[in-house]
């Protein structure tokens, strides 16, 4: 059996993700609470260094808890987007984002409904 298209599927994710902890830096541009206070859905950049380029990233965490050095858990985009998210209600959450290509955009996370739309 021949590792390498695994291991390449390994390198393009963490070079994609910056998810190499320590390594990279993570910037809050917006943090916003859901309506029933249970959960924060963060935007941020991250650089991982010189080799990359900074990328934009959504997360939804516990309110209260602070973001992990690691990579978006709902959107990613390769490319700073200005992305900006928005609660529609409280088990919905709108991400709003640029022209790009993401790299990931799940429909669900913790039960709460993603969906995503061109900027305003």
């Amino acid at each position: 059996m021949n590792p390498l298209p695994t291991v390449l599927a390994l390198v393009f994710t963490v070079l994609m993700t910056g998810c190499v902890p320590g390594l990279c830096a993570n910037t809050i541009t917006q943090r916003a609470s859901s309506p029933g206070g249970s959960y924060d859905a963060v935007v941020f950049t991250r650089d991982c260094g010189a080799t990359t380029d900074y990328s934009t990233q959504v997360s939804l965490i516990r309110r209260g808890d602070h973001l992990r050095d690691q990579g978006g858990n709902v959107f990613i985009s390769p490319h700073a987007t200005g992305a900006q998210v928005e609660w529609v209600s409280p088990d919905t959450l709108l991400v709003h984002y640029g022209s790009t290509n993401p790299v990931l955009k799940v429909p669900h996370v913790a039960g709460i409904r993603i969906v995503y739309a061109g900027m305003p």
